[in-house]
């Protein structure tokens, strides 16, 4: 299972946030790269003060 990671930057200061990204259970990395895409504009047009700096899909944190 795989989760998207997004570091977010404010366009205005230094101030840096990680987003998580919930994605589907059976979504491969080929997947999860085409929903950094979409997600990341999702974002950037909910929080037009905010740059997307960096997309990374790793395996999801189990609990």
């Amino acid at each position: 299972m795989l989760e998207l990671v997004l570091t977010v930057c404010s366009l205005v200061g230094a101030d840096c946030r990680i987003e998580p990204v919930p994605l589907q259970a059976n979504t491969n990395m080929l997947g999860c790269m085409m929903a950094s895409q979409i997600e990341g504009a999702k974002f950037v047009q909910q929080n037009p003060n905010y740059y997307i700096k960096r997309a990374v899909c790793r395996p999801a944190k189990t609990a």
